[in-house]
């Protein structure tokens, strides 16, 4: 009788066990959900100009994509002033810009780097 009663809780651990992975995969929304005036995407907003940070080229290698940038604070990733190298896609990114420049800049961390998004010679 101690078997038939222990095998009820197994059968129906099992039975969750099983199911966790399809619960896990399940999507968080549904299409109806998308168009929701509470769902993020629909409220969140390209970077206004005004995060834009600014900054100097101090160097620029079209070879490597990599331009040397001397900023002030970039409040995106809570980062102090400081002079640093930053990667960039392609060299289009730069264009003609060049070391002496003033500009302003958007910069993200991409898989452990950082990366220059977006630079303009700044008025």
């Amino acid at each position: 009788m101690k078997k038939a009663l222990l095998s009820i809780p197994l059968a129906a651990s099992l039975v969750l066990l099983a199911a966790g992975p399809a619960l896990a995969q399940a999507p968080a929304a549904t299409v109806s959900d998308s168009h929701s005036s509470h769902h993020p995407a629909a409220t969140a907003a390209p970077a206004p100009q005004a995060e834009l940070s600014k900054g100097e080229i101090t160097r620029w290698d079209a070879r490597t994509l990599r331009v040397t940038l001397k900023h002030g604070e970039i409040k995106n990733l809570e980062m102090p002033p400081m002079t640093m190298v930053f990667r960039v896609a392609d060299a289009s990114v730069v264009g003609d810009l060049k070391p002496g420049d003033k500009v302003r800049f958007r910069a993200e961390q991409v898989n452990g780097a950082y990366h220059v998004q977006q630079i303009e010679k700044a008025p």
